[in-house]
């Protein structure tokens, strides 16, 4: 695990070296030894995290939940014992996604299930202006969360693997919404990009724009077309792209 500071309070923990081929990569904000976190990985990546906050004497009193995957909230199981004094922020269609995937596993676990809801909510925390959109596409409940005029943590509606090429997730939703979400996110251009699978350094080494047009291009071929065509992409966007 690797802490990177990016600006004011605000930090990422990089997990590159998880066996997945994309890297977990978690926010967090502090506040005195108060932490917000922008979901929380596995159970694994979770109690990394802990043992630093706990030798730093901090404890974790927030957490977003971008949106009802297992990566990214398997990691309150951790937390489980504590869950009471703990915030969790999500979307208020949280249950959609649980319904669809996890109805034996998850939809009845409430340790799990949002405290606040995140539709017209905001906030301050460690000087940071925190608001939301929603950003359906990849899963029902996905929300995009602002951090000031900063930075935009936009779930997995953008993703990379672990040697930063583009991919798309699994279309879980609906990839009409994922193509409005994606438009929509043309206005936040100006800000630095985050999300669960890839660090903020990648703003340095991408065209964000290019990024956003071509997951585009992608969709709606994949709405047209005919011919078979994987919504999962482990190589880069561009050379799938070429072949239609």
């Amino acid at each position: 695990m690797i802490i990177r500071h990016l600006n004011g309070n605000l930090y990422e923990a990089d997990f590159d070296n998880n066996p997945h081929y994309i890297r977990q990569v978690i926010y967090f904000i502090t506040e005195g030894k108060r932490i917000l976190l922008i979901d929380t990985g596995y159970q694994d990546e979770m109690k990394q995290l802990m043992t630093y906050f706990y030798d730093r004497s901090m404890y974790i009193d927030k957490i977003i939940i971008s949106h009802y995957h297992d990566d990214h909230f398997m990691g309150l199981k951790v937390l489980q014992e504590n869950t009471d004094a703990i915030t969790i922020i999500g979307s208020s269609e949280f249950k959609r996604t649980l319904e669809l995937e996890y109805s034996h596993d998850f939809l009845h676990d409430t340790n799990i299930y949002p405290t606040i809801f995140s539709d017209g909510y905001n906030f301050y925390f460690g000087g940071h202006r925190i608001r939301f959109e929603k950003a359906p596409g990849h899963s029902q409940c996905s929300i995009h969360t602002l951090i000031d005029d900063s930075y935009i943590h936009v779930a997995d509606n953008v993703m990379f693997d672990t040697n930063n090429k583009s991919m798309l997730p699994l279309p879980y939703f609906s990839i009409q919404e994922h193509i409005n979400t994606l438009e929509k996110l043309k206005k936040h251009l100006g800000k630095h990009i985050i999300g669960s699978h890839f660090s903020n350094e990648l703003n340095l080494l991408k065209d964000m724009e290019t990024e956003i047009n071509e997951r585009i291009a992608y969709l709606k071929i994949m709405q047209k077309s005919s011919k078979k065509a994987d919504y999962f992409i482990p190589p880069a966007i561009p050379q799938i792209l070429s072949a239609f």
